[in-house]
């Protein structure tokens, strides 16, 4: 199946990463004719902020802080001067607002730590988003590339400054034209982290587990994956903060040759996080774009924490007491206050080796997840191959569900359908956004796709709405997919209807 935007996995070629520019925002000065002044002001209130004085300097007209040390300094000269931290996403929509109303773009520099060179043979880079927004997922994206594609890939999106906004046709088109590398070598992946997982667990045990996962996944479609040696390989993540999960991966990365860097803002500096960011900044907006059409009492806003729409939508719906739908991640502190309760005390999540039997748990690690022998560890020693599921995910063999069931969209390559053994009807159902069990999940689908299908419509309907991820591969056959791709299976029986996710090839 093709879906708009995605590519097929394919082999390539090596060579030296080429250098590359990437930018970053800094101080920018704007005149502000006289009839924009008041609505540069009004911009600014209407978004909750105070206009300040400044005593010390009397002609400075206002001046606008973010939370984040972001300053907006408007002169009585008509003088705009804004200087915005790259770190500080609010500060960055105001500045892209600013730059919408004054039709002026916004200025950039070359970044204090330069573009770095690699003589890598492979690039890989992983980094997330959406993990300080009130509404929608946080998602992690990946990428990897020869080098040799480095500098084609660099002109489509290495100057792209991912913590500013971008409306979202920006950011899909970005995707359009990074997918359409694929051919040549670029393989992108998504993974969303389902907000009753973040708001349960450890932001940083989570995003630790999702990039164990997604190394594992670029390192199969590298054909490197296992004991193989990772010489001339370089791997680049995003520091968020990466705990004990993470950091022995890396090691064990290391020790097989790999050049591996895990470090904050990764995606200022190198290009392969800098494309993943990119991807799932990509993601989000189709998310974000599938909430507003679908929610019938927005507007939700941009779903930041300090947008006033956003705010005003949080104090609506809790006003009605119908409790929160699954895309507002409940355990942020504005929400509890809403809801009147203290900030939750969220739990570490599980190493692998308590959800995955050992040797699985370790060849992930290792970076990849082999599914002739894997297992999930049940209480009391026991170990399961299958669970028998309803299609709200909700696990009904064996009982009681496994620590692992709940992590399931986090610890597999993602999830294969057998489209022939479903109704539509049943496939809404596993595809709708607040109940269904595909909901969130990477949905690996075939080569072609039929377009008179009402199947692959549907899906590819719940991709333009970010409900899933569909991931193109080059297999047709569903169980050789999920084989390769470390995937699970959905699949039904005749006799009794029940619906089993597979964790092995059963025949």
């Amino acid at each position: 199946m093709q879906a708009r935007g995605l590519q097929c996995r394919r082999s390539w070629p090596s060579r030296p990463l080429p250098s590359a520019a990437l930018l970053v925002n800094r101080p920018v000065t704007r005149v502000v004719p006289g009839r924009q002044r008041k609505a540069l002001a009004d911009l600014f209130s209407g978004k909750g902020h105070t206009l300040a004085k400044n005593p010390k300097n009397r002609y400075v007209d206002f001046e606008v802080r973010t939370p984040g040390r972001s300053i907006f300094t408007f002169y009585t000269s008509g003088k705009l001067v804004s200087t915005v931290r790259p770190e500080d996403g609010e500060g960055l929509l105001l500045e892209d607002d600013v730059a919408s109303m004054l039709g002026s773009p916004t200025a950039r520099r070359e970044p204090d730590t330069p573009a770095i060179e690699s003589e890598a043979e492979i690039l890989l880079g992983a980094d997330e988003t959406g993990t300080g927004e009130l509404l929608g997922s946080a998602i992690v994206g990946a990428c990897l590339l020869p080098s040799t594609l480095a500098q084609g890939a660099a002109a489509v999106a290495g100057h792209v400054e991912t913590k500013s906004s971008r409306v979202a046709s920006g950011w899909n088109t970005l995707a359009q034209q990074l997918a359409a590398l694929g051919p040549d070598g670029l393989v992108l992946s998504a993974v969303t982290v389902p907000n009753r997982l973040f708001d349960r667990y450890s932001k940083n045990g989570l995003l630790d587990l999702v990039y164990v996962r997604v190394v594992a996944d670029l390192l199969t479609a590298a054909g490197r994956a296992g004991t193989d040696k990772l010489d001339g390989l370089q791997i680049v993540l995003d520091d968020y903060g990466a705990g004990r999960q993470l950091h022995g991966a890396v090691d064990g990365w290391r020790r097989r040759g790999a050049d591996v860097r895990v470090e904050t803002k990764a995606d200022d500096r190198y290009l392969a996080p800098r494309l993943a960011s990119v991807w799932a900044r990509a993601a989000r907006s189709r998310e974000m774009v599938g909430l507003a059409e679908a929610v019938d009492d927005g507007p939700l806003g941009s779903g930041n924490a300090g947008h006033r729409l956003t705010l005003a939508w949080l104090r609506r719906r809790a006003a009605k007491g119908a409790g929160w739908p699954s895309f507002v991640k409940a355990s942020f502190k504005t929400v509890r206050s809403l809801d009147g309760l203290e900030p939750v005390t969220k739990e570490r999540v599980p190493p692998l080796n308590r959800l995955l039997d050992d040797d699985s748990a370790a060849r992930l690690l290792q970076g990849s997840l082999d599914l002739s022998s894997l297992r999930l560890k049940q209480p009391g020693g026991k170990e399961c191959t299958s669970l028998v599921v309803d299609l709200q995910g909700q696990v009904a063999e064996p009982s009681p569900a496994p620590a692992g069931a709940e992590f399931l969209p986090l610890l597999f390559g993602g999830l294969v359908l057998q489209l022939d053994e479903l109704s539509l009807e049943q496939l809404d159902s596993l595809l709708d956004r607040e109940r269904g069990l595909a909901a969130g999940w990477r949905i690996l689908v075939g080569p072609t796709a039929d377009v008179d299908d009402p199947h692959a419509v549907a899906l590819l309907r719940a991709h333009a709405a970010g409900v899933v991820q569909l991931q193109p591969t080059a297999l047709a056959d569903p169980r050789e997919r999920a084989l390769h791709h470390g995937a699970l299976r959905l699949t039904t029986t005749a006799d009794d209807g029940a619906f089993h996710l597979r964790l092995q090839d059963e025949g």
